[in-house]
């Protein structure tokens, strides 16, 4: 089963890097932090750390006015019990996807269709699901971790360097935006 998975990413990256192609044809420019209302954050849902972390940073950013949606993927065949959809967060899962495991534009479009001020990447691992939020999103600009192929679909990449932290990396997204004044 494993190299059918690998066949199914090969495509699936071939037809998601012609996506980031026509997406990318215009440098963004990266926003300030205050002109920024609507956040959306995808990230790795497979363990409660990760769950933990992106609440505490969606909370974070709520609490400073910022409106904040999070979509986590769950790399199971159905979605488990115990996640819970509700107005400010979402799930998408092996079901969801296509037969080349990029998101289903239909079963996402609320997310995907939202043009966020920005997209925060929260994941350090080149998953073909995860990234391809990004490339498919109609947000206005991205940051991701600097993982190996990211950055076709990323505005911004952060080196973390070893510290694989969803919460660090969510913070230094917020630092940069603050301290990098654009006009």
């Amino acid at each position: 089963m494993g190299w059918i998975k690998q066949i199914k990413d090969s495509i699936g990256n071939y037809l998601l890097k012609g996506i980031a192609i026509k997406k990318k044809r215009s440098a963004r420019i990266m926003p300030s932090y205050s002109s920024i209302q609507e956040i959306g954050i995808v990230y790795d849902a497979g363990t409660i750390k990760q769950e933990e972390q992106v609440n505490l940073l969606a909370e974070l950013l709520r609490k400073e006015g910022k409106k904040v949606f999070t979509l986590g993927f769950i790399d199971t065949k159905k979605l488990p019990e115990n996640h819970r959809f509700n107005m400010s967060s979402g799930y998408y899962w092996r079901e969801t996807l296509t037969k080349y495991n990029l998101p289903d534009k239909q079963k996402l479009s609320s997310f995907l269709n939202t043009e966020f001020d920005l997209l925060m990447n929260l994941f350090f691992e080149k998953e073909l699901p995860l990234q391809a939020i990004s490339a498919l999103s109609k947000s206005k600009f991205s940051m991701g971790a600097n993982i190996n192929g990211a950055l076709p679909y990323n505005d911004f990449l952060i080196d973390t360097g070893t510290e694989k932290e969803i919460t660090n990396l969510g913070m230094q997204m917020i630092h940069y935006l603050k301290v990098i004044q654009t006009k």
